[in-house]
This record gives C-alpha cells, sequence and structure tokens, in this order.
C-alpha cells in the first residue's frame, strides 16, 4: 500500500546516496590533482610564449645566430637592434632555465662555439653586427651535425632571425636535408624560431652596383632604395675620394632610384679608394658602399662573323673602339677562329654567326659565367644551335612599303636604358624591314610592336648576353641611323668592364675578403673605426697584403621582403617547431611554473579536506 510517510522515508534516501556519491568522487578528483600538480611542480616546468609549456630538464640548446646586416634593423631610435634585443632576451630565458649548455652557430663565420655563460652571451664577437649575409638551412645542417656526432641529451635548436627572405632561401633543395636530419636525431628534438616583428619603419640604404674606370674619371653606379615610398624626397650623399670629400642632393621618387656619379681623376691616380655615405637612419649597416680603382686597363673586343668587310662588321667595330680612344681594340676573326681570342682580357664578345657549337660554346659560356658581356646579332645563314637556352628563329621581311616598328622597352635598365640626364633613347624612330625571332627563356628588354623580343637579355652566372633581333645595316633596319647599336655596344663593354674591375671588389664574409698566407690586414678608409675582431665580417677599404679591396654588403640584405608565416608552416611542414614573434622586448621568454603547482598542490588539499568534513548535527526543536 502506497502511503505518504514512506514515499516520503523512500525519497529522502534516494537523494542522500545521490549526494555521497558526488561527494566521493569530487574528494577522488582533489587527491588525483593534488598528485598531478606535485608531479610537475617537482618537474620544474617552463612557461613562455617562446616555449610554450615543457619540462625545464634542457641539458643543451644549440643557437643559430643570425648576424647578417638586415638584423641590424631598429624599429625605433634609441630602441635596440633585431639582434641585439634577440641576444639579450635569449641570455635571460637560459638563466631562468637553470644555464644549459649552450652552443653558438653565428652565420658570419658558420663555427661552433662552446659559450661558457648565457650572460657573456651580448659581449663575445661571435654575436656582434656583421654587413654579411646569412645562409639559414646551411646553419641549420650544422646543428643537426653537431647534435648527430655528439649526442648531448636533451637538445632543443633555437634559431634567431628576421626571416629575410634572402637569408632563409625556401627554394634550396637543403630544406629537405635539414627536416630529415632533425627528425633522425638520437633524441626528439624542436626547433624554437625567435624573431622580432618588423614594423612599418623608414629605412634608406644605398648600394654599389658596379664602378669602372674610364680614361680620367671613375664611373661609380648606384642605387638608393628605401621600405616606403614618401612621395618625392631629397636625398643628401656624401662622396669620399682618397681622403677627399663632396656633397650633393638626390631627388628620390619611388621606392628605387639608380643613378650614375662621375668622380674625376688625375692622370697621376694609378690607384684609389673611397666611399658614399647617406645620413644616420634606422640601420647603420646600410648607410654606406665602398669602392677601389687601379690604373688604366686596355678594353678588348672581339668580333666573331662570317663577313669581316661587311658593312654590319665594320660599324660595330666602330662603335666598340671608337677613334681616338687608345685604349679600346677590336679584331674581327671567323668562327672557326675563336681559339685566338684572349678570353682572360677580353671585355666583349660580339657574335654575329650562326650560333657556336661543340668547343667554341665551352669557351664562350666559361666566359659569361666568369662575368663577361656577350652580344648577339642575326646572321643571313641559318642557326641551329642554341646558347645559354636562346636560339634564332626565322626571318621575317616586312611587306613592301610598310616597316617593323617598336613597342614597349624598358626604360629603367639594359642596354636601351635612359640616359643619364634621364632622357629616352631614340627607340621610336627605329625602323626594319628584316628582323629575326628570337626563341628562349630571357628578360625582353625592348619588344617589336607585335610583342615579339626585339632586345632580350640573359644574365648567366656573374655574366650578362643580349640578343638583338635585326642587324644595323640599312638592308635590314635604321639601327645603325639612330645610334642605337653604338649605345648598345657601348653598354656591354661597361657590363664587361666590370669584370675587369671586380678584382677590387667583393662582399663580407666572401673566401676573397678573407687574408690569405702571410697576408696582414690593414683598413684604409676613416669612415668608421676599425676593429680587429669584426673586419672580416665588415664592409670598407681594406690593404691586403699587396691586394687593395672595396669590401660592400651583399646586395641581398637591402632587400625587404620577408618569409611569411603562412610560407613559414609549408616550408616547415614535416618539422615540428614553434615561431615567436615578440613585440615587447621586456618581457621574459620563459618563466619557471613550479611555485604555481605547488600553490596549486595546496588548493587541491584544501578542498578535498573541506569536501571530507562531516555536518554538524543540529539540535532537536
Amino acid at each position: 500500500m502506497k502511503w505518504a510517510a514512506t514515499s516520503f522515508l523512500l525519497k529522502a534516501s534516494r537523494e542522500s546516496r545521490g549526494k555521497k556519491r558526488l561527494k566521493h568522487i569530487l574528494i577522488l578528483t582533489c587527491r588525483a590533482l593534488a598528485v598531478a600538480a606535485l608531479v610537475t611542480a617537482v618537474a620544474r616546468p617552463l612557461i613562455g610564449g617562446f616555449l610554450g609549456w615543457g619540462g625545464g630538464a634542457i641539458e643543451t640548446v644549440v643557437l643559430v645566430l643570425d648576424r647578417s646586416a638586415s638584423m641590424e634593423l631598429k624599429p625605433e631610435d634609441g630602441q635596440p637592434s633585431q639582434r641585439e634585443a634577440v641576444i639579450q632576451r635569449i641570455a635571460g630565458a637560459l638563466e631562468e632555465m637553470g644555464s644549459p649548455r649552450l652552443i653558438l652557430i653565428d652565420s658570419a663565420s658558420g663555427e661552433i662555439q662552446d659559450v661558457p655563460s648565457p650572460d657573456v652571451l651580448p659581449e663575445i664577437s661571435s654575436t656582434q653586427a656583421t654587413d654579411t649575409q646569412g645562409n639559414i638551412p646551411v646553419l641549420l645542417m650544422k646543428a643537426v651535425d653537431y647534435l648527430q656526432e655528439t649526442s648531448p641529451g636533451k637538445s632543443e635548436i633555437w634559431l634567431a632571425s628576421d626571416l629575410q627572405r634572402a637569408d632563409w632561401n625556401p627554394t634550396d633543395s637543403r630544406w629537405q636535408a635539414v627536416h630529415a636530419g632533425i627528425q633522425n636525431l638520437p633524441t626528439e628534438t624542436r626547433l624554437r624560431i625567435l624573431t622580432n616583428q618588423r614594423k612599418d619603419t623608414q629605412n634608406l640604404s644605398i648600394e654599389l652596383l658596379a664602378s669602372r674606370r674610364v680614361e680620367d674619371e671613375l664611373f661609380l653606379d648606384l642605387k638608393l632604395s628605401r621600405t616606403i615610398d614618401t612621395g618625392e624626397t631629397a636625398i643628401p650623399i656624401t662622396y669620399s675620394l682618397k681622403g677627399s670629400r663632396s656633397a650633393e642632393r638626390i631627388t628620390m621618387e619611388g621606392q628605387e632610384l639608380r643613378f650614375q656619379k662621375r668622380l674625376p681623376l688625375s692622370k697621376m691616380d694609378d690607384k684609389g679608394y673611397g666611399w658614399i655615405g647617406i645620413p644616420p637612419d634606422h640601420n647603420p649597416r646600410d648607410n654606406a658602399a665602398f669602392y677601389a680603382f687601379g690604373g688604366k686597363e686596355p678594353v678588348n673586343t672581339w668580333i666573331v662573323t662570317n663577313d669581316p668587310e661587311g658593312e654590319s662588321a665594320q660599324y660595330l667595330k666602330k662603335a666598340a673602339a671608337p677613334p681616338g680612344f687608345e685604349r679600346y681594340s677590336c679584331e674581327i676573326i671567323s668562327p672557326k677562329n675563336v681559339s685566338e681570342i684572349e678570353w682572360a682580357s677580353s671585355t666583349l664578345i660580339i657574335w654575329q654567326a650562326p650560333l657556336p657549337s661543340g668547343v667554341a660554346t665551352t669557351m664562350l659560356t666559361q666566359f659569361v659565367d666568369a662575368g663577361g658581356a656577350a652580344l648577339f646579332f642575326p646572321s643571313e645563314e641559318e642557326s641551329p644551335e642554341a646558347i645559354f637556352g636562346i636560339n634564332w628563329g626565322k626571318i621575317i621581311e616586312s611587306p613592301e612599303d610598310q616597316f617593323f616598328i617598336n613597342g614597349a622597352w624598358t626604360r629603367d635598365d639594359g642596354p636601351w636604358r635612359d640616359g643619364a640626364t634621364g632622357n629616352p633613347l631614340p627607340v621610336s624612330q627605329l625602323r626594319a624591314i628584316k628582323k629575326r625571332l628570337i626563341n628562349g627563356d630571357g628578360a625582353a628588354m625592348a619588344q617589336w610592336d607585335d610583342q615579339s623580343p626585339l632586345v632580350l637579355r640573359k644574365l648567366q652566372g656573374r655574366g650578362v648576353a643580349v640578343f638583338v633581333g635585326t642587324q644595323p645595316i640599312d638592308t635590314w633596319s635604321n639601327l645603325e641611323f639612330t645610334a642605337l647599336h653604338l649605345v648598345t655596344v657601348q653598354r656591354m663593354i661597361e657590363e664587361g668592364m666590370n669584370r675587369l674591375h671586380s678584382g677590387y671588389r667583393t662582399t663580407a664574409g666572401s673566401e676573397k675578403a678573407q687574408t690569405a698566407n702571410e697576408e696582414v690586414r690593414q683598413r684604409l678608409d676613416t669612415f668608421e673605426e676599425f676593429d680587429p675582431a669584426l673586419e672580416s665580417y665588415r664592409a670598407g677599404v681594406y690593404q691586403l697584403g699587396d691586394r687593395v679591396l672595396a669590401v660592400n654588403r651583399p646586395a641581398e640584405e637591402s632587400s625587404p621582403e620577408l618569409v611569411s608565416e603562412e610560407a613559414l608552416t609549408e616550408l616547415m611542414a614535416d618539422t615540428p617547431y614553434s615561431l615567436f614573434e615578440e613585440q615587447n622586448s621586456k618581457n621574459s621568454l620563459v618563466q619557471e611554473a613550479w611555485r604555481l603547482f605547488l600553490i596549486a598542490v595546496l588548493f587541491f588539499l584544501i578542498a578535498e579536506a573541506l569536501l571530507c568534513l562531516q555536518p554538524k548535527p543540529t539540535k532537536a526543536p
């Protein structure tokens, strides 16, 4: 029989059993969490944006440090550079981790160095500023090889870089070896990438593209670059030549400006040196370019043709060796006699014959690879061969009483670029009744009106090859009448002269910039103070034994292009890594968290004790 009093008692008993079960579960959970927090506290975990959560028992940290010139960019006046900020933060993080063993691999020397203490990291010469370029995949391979050879226990690789694309070179095939090497290490090793986010900081840089001596003048090809286009701006430029200085203002529009400067030399100047500088800004390493020069050198041009007495060959010879220029010479030979060419002292090779084959191809290719200049004009004969991936197509004649005319052409680069005053060449006046198609992969510096290549340029090694689709004679075109053939030949001679004068130039950190045998290094310019510990990796003019070298930073270090986070994710698809982009340099990279877990242990034990307390009995009314 269901009656009210019994139903009430049964309901009260069921509710009491459910509450007790929940209470027991909560007590067990608190006890388990207390034990887990105690174990975690004993492991001394670290927290921080750079490391995330991880154990503090790291035995070895291999630091790969990017010391390239771009790392000297400062976000604001008075703030440390990206390199300085990264080093300070890494030193602090290592101290908080209990100072594990630190192995340093810097991008300038590439040497593996055991650093005794994180305190000395900002002070040693291996972490100071340089004008070199980094090679991130090569440096990471050195770190992987070190860990494989030494097996130093639980380790991590820390990479400090500004993510400049030129330094990372994402298309380098060695990245596959990096991924495979990290995955095959004896112990699980994580890669940590530390970078400072670049702000939109205005930075101006100057670069020396080429220098050459022509009679009693020194020609300097220069380029100004800036990160932000602020409209038309007057940039003060300082020129130093053998201690004497001059200055001028250059009006700049856009983000890049190429210009040429002529410095007068006396007839007694057999050799000399100097620098070009701009005002200080957010990166002091790209505010100067250096040059050196020697005595007058002969300018030798060779014309290869099957018609040595033809008008075209004679016009080209006069363009290569104008009357009155004693240092300029030009020889005309047939393709069968290319072995007579003095390749080592040649400035320009003009080829107006069927493209070479066999040994001739090899010699011409080696000449251009070494920095030489080659200029190709079409011939009447069939030309089935190809060179530098380019070959001649068929010859096309225009309809009667009609001409082939030019289309677009590049006015700021190439052999038909504008003059020093900014005036264009008379390319629009070009008329042709015969042309030859140019097939292959290259940069079209000028086009016909049907958009087929008129002038095609191919950069090959350290040199350049240019193909022109018509001849400078009236049975082909008015190229000779407009003097475009003269400009083309002379500008290609300039390219070849850069090869001869390159003996006075090199880049910071290159093998050529190092001392050899018993050479003693001496700095000649006075742009900045001499630091013997760093001069192997700094730009400047140096006396190395009998050699005089103008050392500049690599041109790639002026590039603002970075590896994006998406591209980095794709590049590191097979490798576990952590990216830390830090904006505030005052915060620590890592913090010890064991105290927090001890507090958690106390909290869970107190909660468990409170749950175990029995309720006080209530007095009967």
